[in-house]
Formats: structure tokens, C-alpha cells, sequence
């Protein structure tokens, strides 16, 4: 497939255009295969790159670079940037938080070179890349670095928008929610794909199979930010893609130690970025203990469900037992993954943009009768000011009566406590196909999305 890591690009090359005309000194941060070194080399054309092997020597890294660029042979990196700088040579540095274990005295060469380069107005741009959070936290938020302070600019380099993503692919869009729900925004991933094969032969062929090249890839996205401490993360990150959400059944994987796996799910929340909190939509975040956790990227929750939990498969090269699960339990992640993909549509103001909501999210909670039972919404619209709330269905099947669904919405909306005598009701059905639509349920309004309703929105031939 062809190289699609610039699309929905346009907002940060500008940005990038425009820095060029200044000095700078660039951050940008950016999990694996995001398209960080492309987005920089694209850039900067004219740039020396420079990348930061995690498992070389300092003098190693040096003496490739002077080599590459054909440099007099320097004896320390603070040298051949003083060098380079001075010719005015735009310099681009990859996976620059791997100084931090090959030789952090980079850290204090580079502050004295800025501090220098602005008091005395002299050539200075520079461009840094990394792709692990908590050491470019270190790096760059810690007080005590030699480098806080010293960004001029910062970009966090996310996900390619999904209508950019679907319009480039060009695929119907039930197989491209199949892709989504594991690729989600990472172009490499898209790269990898055969257009002649399916979705689903596709995700077995890439990830799945013997030969797959994306079968150790969640090992690598782990190895950026836990190095060779992945063991109680690991264990933490796979309980929760099982299924185990809220903090009581977490911390039964450390003999229910509680304050263990909040420090634990902090540091992954906070430092690596890879988990997030979320919470009722009616309540306050930061008071609600009704907290779940959940595995922020679509691939590590994929690959720790089909492929890290079916280890032992790997090992004794059983692959046919693997295939066998994912054709099984697919179409259940792709539930999960179904809800989120709206949920991004909805704030994105590709779907209900005629809503004007606050807030969007999920809702949860125990039912107030005395019967210990609770109930879940998948998707909940708010308006505090106009009292204005709706809730939403996501049905990842086909031929979904939607007066059923409404049905059952309205009896769970009773349970909400949220502007009860007050608040204006709406509903929505998001399903692959309906054997039954409607308009309308008790004098309220109901929006019913199919597949092609949302293909309509996503392509920009009919607004919601």
C-alpha cells in the first residue's frame, strides 16, 4: 500500500513550515510507528539526521554520524553539534531520550549549546524525536534536567483522523472498522496491508500467522517505556484487556493489594500513557470511585487479548488453535472497539454534530432498588446548561430492531440520576444494519446510524 503517513498531516506541517523561518529547538513526542521520523524528515529536507541507537555506545554513535556526513572525526557530541550549527545545518535527532541510558551528559552539552546560541543570537534549530513518554517526561519535565525549560516548541504526534484515514483507504467500511479497531490512527500499520486479501485475513496475516511481522510488536511497544521491567506491567495491562476493569478485580494479581496496583496503574496511566481512568459521565472524575481502566491503544489491547494470553500456543507452534480463538472472540472485541470508534465520530462532529453537547462518554452504575444490580449505557451525550441528555446503543450485528433497543435504553435512562424532573431525552442506534428504524420512542427523539449512514457522514454527503 502506498505511504500514507501524511495524511491528515496538513496542521503540523504547517506548524513545521512556519517554525523554520526562526530558531527553535522542536520536541516531538509520538508513540511507535506514529510517523514521527517521516513527519521530521519531510520537514526538514535539507536536515542531518541522527539517530540514537538504544543499544550503542556513545563514541559508536559519533563515529557513524562524523562518517555519514563525512565530519572531521570529533571526540564528543557537543563538538559535531557545535559544528553543524555553525555551517547552519538543520539537526534532527531520533529516539533522543536513548541518551538517557548511553550517556545523559548529551543532556547538559545541549542546555550549555541553546543557553549560548540565544544570548549570543546564533544559528540554533533543532529538532528532537523519542518515542517513549516517561523517559521524554524525564527529559524534558523534570525540574532538575538540564534541559526543562528549553523547548521552544512541542508537537505530540497522534493518530491520523479517521475520515482523513477512511477516505485515503478507500475500503467499505465495515472491513475498515475491522482494521481501525486494531490499527486505529498509526499509518505504518495501514502500510503493511495486501489490498487483495480482507480485513480479516489482513489482521491474520500481519499479526496472527507463523511469519506475521506484527506477531512481537506489542513485546516492542511494552520494551520502549518498561525496558526490562515489563513483568508486573505486563500482567496488569493483559488482566485488563481480559476483562478485569475496576480496581478491586486488578488488584486480585497482587494478592489484593490495593495501594500496590494504584501505584502501578498510575505510573501506566500518568508516565507511559498507556492506560486510562474513565468514569461515569454524570460524575465528578476526580471524586467518582467508580473507576475502569482500559488499554488507551487499540494494538496492545489486541495483541495482549490474541497474542500475549495465547502464548503458550506460540511456543509449541499451535497457530491453527490461535486462529481458531481470534475467529471466535473477534467479533466480541470488535464490540468494544465498535463503541469507541463512535465515540470518536461523535467527537470529531462527523456524527450528531447537530447535538450541541458538552460532554461525551459512558454510563454505569448501580441500580437503586436494593437489588445489588447494575446497568451500563455505552454512550452518553450532556448538555448541563440546556438539560439536555441522550443515550446511545452500539450494536456491532446486523438486522437490530431499534424500537427493542430504545426499549431497553429508556428503562436504563430511568436509573440515571442526572437532572431526573428536568432533562430533555434523546436516543441513538449505531448498528451495522436495522430489520426495524424509528424516529421517534414516547415523544422523544431517536437517531438510528447504520453502516452506510455513517460511510454518508464520513465521506461528507449527508450531516447528522
Amino acid at each position: 500500500m502506498k505511504n500514507i503517513k501524511f495524511i491528515g498531516r496538513k496542521e503540523e506541517l504547517n506548524r513545521l513550515a512556519e517554525l523554520k523561518k526562526h530558531n527553535f529547538f522542536l520536541v516531538l513526542k509520538g508513540r511507535r510507528r506514529i510517523g514521527k521520523t517521516t513527519l521530521l524528515k519531510h520537514a526538514f529536507l535539507d536536515s542531518i539526521y541522527i539517530f540514537v541507537w538504544p543499544d550503542k555506545s556513545i563514541d559508536w554513535i559519533m563515529d557513524q554520524i562524523c562518517r555519514e556526513y563525512r565530519l572531521p572525526l570529533f571526540k564528543n557530541f557537543k563538538d559535531i553539534l557545535e559544528y553543524l550549527l555553525d555551517k547552519e545545518k538543520t539537526v534532527v535527532i531520533d529516539e533522543f531520550q536513548n541518551f538517557f541510558n548511553i550517556d545523559k551528559s548529551v543532556y547538559g552539552e545541549l542546555q550549555k549549546i541553546i543557553d549560548d546560541r540565544k544570548i549570543g543570537h546564533k544559528f540554533l534549530k533543532i529538532a528532537v524525536a523519542g518515542s517513549s513518554y516517561s523517559l521524554m517526561n524525564k527529559v524534558f519535565n523534570d525540574s532538575a534536567s538540564p534541559l526543562y525549560g528549553r523547548r521552544t516548541d512541542e508537537i505530540n504526534l497522534d493518530n491520523i483522523p479517521i475520515k482523513d484515514l477512511f477516505c485515503e483507504l478507500n475500503i467499505p467500511l465495515e472491513g475498515f472498522i475491522e482494521l481501525w479497531s486494531i490499527f486505529e490512527g498509526v499509518p505504518y500499520y495501514y502500510e503493511l496491508l495486501n489490498r487483495e486479501a480482507t480485513a480479516r485475513k489482513n489482521i491474520l496475516n500481519i499479526i496472527l500467522s507463523k511469519e506475521s511481522q506484527l506477531q512481537n510488536e506489542g513485546k516492542v511497544l511494552m520494551s520502549v517505556e518498561f525496558g526490562g521491567d515489563s513483568k508486573t506491567y505486563n500482567t496488569i495491562l493483559t488482566g485488563i484487556s481480559e476483562g478485569k476493569t475496576k480496581l478491586n478485580e486488578l488488584s486480585t494479581l497482587f494478592d489484593n493489594k490495593k495501594n500496590e496496583i494504584v501505584k502501578y496503574l498510575d505510573i501506566l496511566r500518568n508516565d507511559f500513557k498507556l492506560v486510562r481512568k474513565v468514569t461515569p459521565i454524570t460524575e465528578n472524575a476526580r471524586k467518582s470511585r467508580n473507576g475502569k481502566y482500559d488499554v488507551a491503544d487499540n494494538f496492545l489491547s489486541f495483541w495482549l487479548y490474541f497474542i500475549e494470553r495465547n502464548r503458550n500456543y506460540i511456543e509449541q507452534d499451535r497457530f491453527n488453535e490461535i486462529e481458531e480463538f481470534y475467529e471466535k472472540n473477534f467479533n466480541t472485541y470488535l464490540g468494544r472497539k465498535f463503541e469507541k470508534f463512535i465515540i470518536v465520530m461523535i467527537k470529531s462532529r462527523i456524527l450528531l454534530s447537530n447535538i450541541d453537547f458538552k460532554s461525551v462518554g459512558n454510563q454505569w452504575g448501580k441500580i437503586r432498588d436494593g437489588s445489588g444490580e447494575s446497568y451500563e449505557i455505552d454512550i452518553v451525550l450532556l448538555n448541563e446548561e440546556k438539560k439536555e441528555i441522550l443515550f446511545g446503543e452500539c450494536k456491532w450485528s446486523n438486522k437490530i430492531n431499534a424500537l427493542e433497543v430504545v426499549n431497553g435504553l429508556a428503562k436504563k435512562a430511568r436509573y440515571v440520576e442526572w437532572n431526573s424532573e428536568k432533562r430533555k431525552e434523546v436516543f441513538a442506534v449505531f448498528a451495522k444494519s436495522f430489520s426495524k428504524r424509528i424516529e421517534e420512542f414516547e415523544g422523544r427523539k431517536v437517531y438510528c446510524f447504520d453502516l452506510k449512514d455513517i460511510e454518508n457522514a464520513l465521506l461528507g454527503k449527508r450531516s447528522y
